[in-house]
């Protein structure tokens, strides 16, 4: 079947409450943002959003936004969305007043439990700012000796790397890491009788 005939046979299905928030914040974006590049990767996002409920874009956006209205509904739908509205930004205020008092509950319940240990109420001081690098990277102001160098260039040569590999891990030249061979067959081998 054709993308076009799915579309058409579609039936319309109604947001759930967490699609109908999430299309609500898309539709404000693609509305209000001030770069063209995101106010058209949110109309495709609500384009994709209303296909996948059987609407169109406009269809979808009075589903969503019932304080809106152009003049197409009759009294009697116009009420009900409203009330809808209505009903739900009382229950989203609820839910951030109440998510509010819980955090100043919780941080009252912590400064308590500081002053019952005896911590000072003093505010906490101020912590340094974290790193400029990662923890995976930390610049080491060590610089290594020429004896480092020799040293690291003899394990490498030790254990069979080859001669170009060992001078860009050493960070050195060919003829450098062919001095280093040369010093340890010659400590290394047979001494003269």
């Amino acid at each position: 079947m054709q993308n076009g005939q799915a579309s058409e046979t579609m039936t319309a299905r109604p947001f759930r409450e967490r699609d109908r928030e999430r299309f609500r914040k898309i539709v404000s974006v693609m509305e209000g943002a001030t770069i063209t590049g995101e106010r058209e990767a949110a109309r495709q996002a609500a384009e994709r959003m209303a296909a996948m409920h059987g609407m169109s874009i406009d269809e979808a956006i009075l589903d969503t936004h019932p304080e809106r209205d152009d003049g197409r509904i009759d009294e009697n739908e116009r009420d009900l969305r409203r009330q809808a509205y209505e009903a739900w930004t009382a229950d989203r205020r609820r839910w951030s007043d109440e998510k509010e008092r819980a955090e100043k509950r919780k941080h009252e319940e912590a400064r308590a439990e500081a002053q019952r240990r005896g911590m000072a109420d003093d505010p906490a001081p101020r912590r340094r700012a974290y790193p400029r690098y990662t923890p995976q990277f930390r610049p080491s102001h060590y610089r290594p000796t020429e004896d480092d160098r020799f040293r690291l260039i003899a394990g490498l040569l030790r254990d069979g790397v080859p001669l170009r590999r060992v001078a860009n891990l050493a960070d050195t030249s060919t003829h450098e890491v062919a001095r280093v061979w040369l010093l340890i067959r010659s400590s290394t081998g047979p001494k003269p009788a």
